[in-house]
């Protein structure tokens, strides 16, 4: 019965990308905050949110 709650909470957090938040906090990936980051200003770029001088700044402070 214990593995079978373990298996479904596992699926669950393999399901939800909770996992691999869960493994990059344990391996201690700081890499991952500055890559968020870059996508963020990536999209907000192709969305047109802000002008390309503010992307280039912002990009340039990561």
């Amino acid at each position: 019965m214990l593995l079978l709650l373990i298996l479904v909470i596992g699926f669950y957090l393999y399901k939800t990308g909770e996992l691999q938040n869960i493994l990059n906090k344990i391996q201690g990936n700081g890499s991952n905050n500055s890559n968020e980051a870059r996508r963020i200003i990536d999209i907000r770029f192709a969305k047109g949110e802000i002008s390309a001088e503010e992307y280039n700044k912002l990009k340039n402070i990561l």
